[in-house]
């Protein structure tokens, strides 16, 4: 393993591999397939990275979210490690030059979802790359009985009887022994050798607080601790307001959700992991990529859906192994609102039908048609034109996603409306002066060629394609000619990404995936009657909820969960209490030595002190000359 090591340091600039790393790569140069389950921040990515570095070729990474794929990628660029990804709406050719780069560039790492498996002729392209690894990232995604089952991961198996002979690594950090079953049977990986790590982290102080005023205890954690922090709420808004209210408290604090645009996100990423903003109050978009070492706080404001993204968020306080906390701060209001909430996102046929259909009938994409077409819109402003409930509508949305009919992605940008007022005699005499100008402006007649007649929507990246001028120019060259009242041009904010992967069948696209559906409910069900009783359970060490959740044979109590700590009060208070009865039985003027008390309740001095304190202050007993008095 020096040589892994070697890469390790290189690279990474780390000295040593956390457990169970070193276990999990040594099995993949050996070429097994192999399923490592480890918990989250255990550092996943690295068990397949490595040993694709180690050998020839290019390791092949099926991943789920954009997010995710987009993140890595960015990481391995940072450290000079070739790396590209088929994402978005790329066009035949753009695919063919990349898996064309894979093959002669040099490239190691090559990222794509599930559903570009589906098509054959990237499939056919995809056997012919020197391919040293194929990485399951999210394996859990396999199973339906998973939080996140996405039927496209159905074709991984399919991939595996094209490539016998490579290895195959499946890695999640949320999977329980039914969904670790699935993960081999569909993944269709050969006798994997399976590596666990356990999901206990001794680090991490599970702690959850039902109480009424939750501002004033949130201030008193974070100040206390003055180290960085995150505060995960529900909605935008909330972000928003916790932060100010933070603010106002004298704590270094900003927000975050996944409606901002993308110079904001990382900016603000920056400055929370630069500490110069130590709390971030956020939505779970704000999770990605996120590695802190010197989190000591995560708190939970609102309950969310289930114990696996539950265990994944809080497990970003800690990863330094040193004492951190996980809490939840909540009120009865907040309880019963998040009771409502799952109720009312229950998703059935008909709602989704209702969604999908208002959809492509307001984007006018015609029935049997709209294959791969990428349509960018606002989210909030679709939801009020129809009157559909934001939040159930989001949920359809990421079911048809989860079920590959499209490919549902959050991502704040604006789109563009461009209306040519000038006429051809004053077009011609001004563009044979601007030749560059007059690129941008005959792209745009090509592209859209009722511009002269209505505001006409336009996507200026498309453009940028078509011209090779960069984005920034093209709204300078734009904005320059509404000056000279060439043209009109307004930018309306969006905020959401929906590429069709399949034509326009309405009910038979939506009666298909309907079967999952009523599996998907059972599911959510579940998964927040186990959310509830981790909150409620006030009986039960908050481990072994968790770590029994996972199927992991638990029963210890830690003594640190906010149930531990309260459960040994009460056996202190009990302790205490049949002390005093045992000494209020002895009749009036008995005399107690206190050497021989002592003797008798060796194991419970503590307790003993206590009671004969609370006895003298009660004149239940008089204290002389070393010896207690029965008054």
């Amino acid at each position: 393993m020096f040589e892994a090591l070697h890469i390790l340091k290189k690279y990474w600039g780390y000295d040593h591999f956390r457990e169970p790393q070193e276990q999990i790569i040594e099995s993949v140069l050996n070429g097994n397939d192999t399923l490592a389950l480890i918990p989250t921040g255990g550092g996943k990515s690295i068990c397949f990275q490595i040993p694709a570095l180690m050998n020839d070729g290019i390791c092949l990474v099926i991943s789920p979210l954009i997010a995710l794929i987009e993140d890595q990628i960015n990481q391995l660029k940072d450290r000079n490690i070739k790396a590209l990804s088929i994402t978005g709406n790329l066009s035949t050719e753009e695919i063919s030059n990349l898996l064309d780069n894979c093959l002669y560039g040099n490239y190691k790492f090559l990222y794509m979802a599930p559903e570009r498996l589906k098509n054959e002729w990237i499939l056919s392209r995809i056997i012919q790359l020197p391919i040293n690894l194929v990485a399951i990232d999210e394996a859990h995604c396999i199973s339906q009985w998973g939080h996140d089952f996405r039927p496209a991961y159905l074709e991984v198996g399919n991939l595996k009887e094209w490539l016998p002979t490579i290895p195959f690594i499946a890695l999640t950090a949320t999977a329980n022994n039914r969904v670790e079953e699935d993960i081999i049977a569909f993944a269709k990986l050969d006798s994997p050798k399976i590596i666990k790590k356990s999901f206990l982290r001794k680090e991490l102080h599970y702690g959850v607080y039902i109480q009424d005023n939750i501002d004033e205890l949130m201030f008193q954690i974070l100040n206390k601790s003055q180290a960085p922090g995150i505060v995960y709420v529900k909605s935008r808004k909330a972000t928003v307001d916790v932060a100010q209210n933070l603010k106002s408290y004298g704590i270094s604090a900003d927000f975050f959700h996944g409606g901002l645009d993308f110079k904001s996100k990382k900016q603000k990423l920056n400055d929370w992991l630069n500490e110069d903003v130590l709390v971030m109050v956020a939505t779970n978009a704000f999770g990605m990529g996120i590695d802190k070492p010197n989190v000591r706080n995560v708190i939970h404001l609102h309950i969310p859906d289930n114990l696996e993204s539950y265990y994944q968020e809080a497990g970003r306080a800690g990863r330094d192994g040193e004492k951190a906390f996980a809490t939840f701060l909540l009120n009865y209001r907040s309880m019963e609102e998040s009771k409502k909430f799952h109720e009312q996102n229950i998703l059935d046929t008909d709602f989704v039908k209702t969604v999908y259909k208002r959809f492509v009938n307001h984007h006018q994409i015609a029935y049997g048609e709209g294959f791969h077409e990428s349509i960018r819109f606002n989210f909030k402003d679709f939801c009020e034109r129809y009157n559909l409930p934001v939040s159930k509508t989001f949920q359809a949305f990421e079911f048809l996603d989860r079920q590959s009919v499209i490919t549902f992605q959050q991502s704040f940008q604006y789109k563009s409306y461009l209306h040519f007022l000038i006429s051809s005699e004053n077009a011609i005499e001004y563009f044979s002066n601007h030749s560059l100008e007059e690129v941008l402006f005959l792209s745009i007649l090509h592209h859209y060629r009722g511009i002269h007649e209505a505001e006409t929507a336009i996507d200026i990246e498309k453009l940028s394609k078509h011209t090779k001028m960069p984005v920034a120019k093209i709204v300078e060259t734009i904005q320059n000619w509404v000056l000279q009242g060439f043209c009109t041009f307004s930018q309306a904010p969006n905020d959401t990404v929906v590429l069709l992967n399949e034509i326009r069948e309405d009910d038979i696209t939506i009666n298909r995936v309907a079967k999952n559906l009523l599996q998907y409910n059972v599911i959510k069900e579940q998964q927040f009657k186990a959310m509830t009783n981790y909150i409620t359970n006030m009986t039960t060490c908050k481990n072994v909820l968790l770590l029994n959740y996972f199927d992991e044979a638990y029963t210890e109590n830690c003594g640190k969960c906010s149930t531990c700590l309260q459960n040994r009060t009460q056996q202190n208070v009990e302790v205490l209490q049949n002390i005093k009865i045992e000494l209020l039985e002895f009749p009036q003027n008995h005399q107690l030595l206190l050497n021989d008390l002592k003797e008798k309740y060796f194991d419970k001095i503590t307790y003993l002190a206590q009671a004969l304190k609370e006895l003298v202050e009660e004149n239940q007993y008089l204290y002389q000359n070393a010896t207690y008095i029965r008054l």
